[in-house]
């Protein structure tokens, strides 16, 4: 098979698997059932309306499992609830599993990835930020023993400035590759179409198959 035909081949091949990958994408997703392990697996979530905290970790068969309670605190804001759920997946994700002892200092190394995971999965917004400062800070001494971790201020201001600084950095990054992915795709139809179009005893559309690859490049990087 000739260079342009694996060209051909790929870029039908890649863009049927884009398109299947695209359709099967969740928008706005349930962040319970988006919690992952250090290893990449799901993490489970079950209630338990016995359960001392709002969210707790627990090692079930080898396994971490958070188990929540929506009895405890139904008066917390929900998105400042939904703080305290991935804090306690960060801290899955970081390894700190019980029994190991859990710390202030801990917590508060946390508390950035966890907000930075709400952002990414679009669960919270920068106007977010303040009210789950000021609903953390508004909980009693009695509220604290029903969250997990020890009473502290919780600050995500800078936290959410660091997450946007990221962001616009990878941004610049996929829109360099986006524009290097898109001129290897207008090289390729060059050479299709200084072969007719032919190849070997095929016949294909350059310019379909130039579009095909710049869709490509557009779900890849955009």
């Amino acid at each position: 098979m000739g260079a342009d035909m694996r060209w051909v081949a790929a870029v039908l091949i890649g863009w049927s698997l884009s398109v299947t990958a695209w359709a099967g994408a969740s928008e706005g997703g349930d962040p319970f059932a988006a919690c992952t392990d250090a290893g990449g697996r799901i993490v489970a979530v079950r209630e338990d309306p016995s359960a001392r905290k709002i969210f707790e970790t627990r090692v079930v068969d080898g396994e971490p499992v958070i188990v929540h309670n929506p009895k405890r605190l139904p008066e917390l804001w929900p998105k400042a609830r939904l703080f305290f759920f991935a804090h306690e997946c960060a801290r899955i994700q970081a390894g700190f599993l019980p029994p190991t002892p859990r710390t202030l200092t801990q917590d508060r190394l946390i508390d950035c990835d966890a907000l930075e995971w709400l952002a990414r999965g679009g669960w919270v917004q920068g106007d977010d930020v303040p009210l789950i400062e000021q609903a953390i800070g508004a909980l009693s001494r009695a509220q604290w023993r029903q969250v997990p971790g020890e009473p502290r201020r919780v600050e995500l201001a800078a936290c959410y400035q660091r997450f946007i600084e990221s962001m616009a950095e990878e941004a610049e990054g996929k829109r360099r590759d986006w524009s290097r992915c898109v001129e290897v795709c207008g090289e390729q139809m060059v050479g299709c179409r200084a072969a007719g179009g032919r190849v070997g005893e095929i016949s294909v559309d350059c310019m379909r198959v130039y579009l095909i690859c710049v869709d490509i490049c557009n779900r890849r990087y955009r």
